[in-house]
């Protein structure tokens, strides 16, 4: 009987240890959860209000405050600009954006219909430059299909290409030969001229002087922007954008 007993409070204690530890690690478990949930939020009220990704360091005015340019005092200017590279918008333009992209990647995709209407809408306040960042390793099909964009761009017709690819672009990112030829002629460029181009180097020359440029300036993904010669990694929301239109009219 008493050995009985003895068992029946072993079982007992074991399992008000079990039940202790499991109460324990949920507990654990919740608070971490918590802790994640407020650093995500704060994060993303921090840049909604422009606190995050230096946007506060974009230099549109000299009415910054002392706090913030301390804060953001690693984040130098690069000049990636290129005469040679296909841009839209007032050359004048208070908000002078560069951006490196791959016509395989789907966030290129995202940001190019933001950007583009953003640009659209405000001419006069933002000049875009596309340089050309193709992933090679990532994406086979990204440098052939900058190098159709560059030889529309010879021709004029470089935007109607740029978008043609984007609104084109496959799950997996692949582009035939054949769809880029088709593609290109969609956009309006002469068809001898095209295949002539994309026979020759001049445009893949341009397209590699991108990619060093873009390498040397810190660029690893896409899309990359230098805004006012400002990095930004990744694609830009439009309320961010919004936020930046909202500094350069200071």
């Amino acid at each position: 009987m008493l050995y009985y007993y003895s068992m029946l409070s072993h079982k007992r204690l074991g399992l008000t240890r079990g039940k202790i530890i499991l109460a324990v690690v949920i507990g654990m478990f919740l608070v971490l959860c918590g802790v994640a949930i407020v650093i995500t939020s704060s994060y993303v009220r921090l840049l909604r209000q422009g606190a995050v990704d230096t946007l506060e360091s974009l230099n549109f005015s000299d009415r910054f405050s002392s706090v913030a340019k301390t804060e953001t005092k690693a984040n130098t200017v690069v000049n990636v600009s290129s005469k040679d590279s296909p841009a839209v918008g007032d050359e004048n333009a208070p908000i002078q954006a560069v951006e490196f992209i791959d016509f395989s990647c789907p966030y290129s995709k995202d940001e190019s219909s933001v950007i583009r209407e953003l640009v659209s809408a405000h001419p006069d306040l933002v000049r875009l430059t596309i340089r050309n960042f193709p992933l090679d390793a990532l994406h086979p099909d990204a440098r052939r299909a900058a190098l159709a964009a560059m030889c529309a761009d010879e021709q004029g017709k470089y935007w109607a290409m740029h978008d043609a690819l984007f609104a084109n672009q496959s799950s997996d990112g692949s582009f035939k030969d054949a769809d880029l030829r088709r593609y290109a002629l969609g956009s309006g460029v002469d068809a001898k001229k095209y295949d002539a181009c994309m026979g020759k180097g001049a445009e893949a020359t341009k397209i590699q002087t991108d990619v060093e440029a873009g390498k040397a300036a810190g660029v690893t993904g896409t899309p990359t922007f230098f805004v006012n010669g400002y990095k930004i990694d990744g694609a830009i929301p439009a309320e961010i954008w919004q936020k930046i239109l909202n500094l350069s009219a200071r």
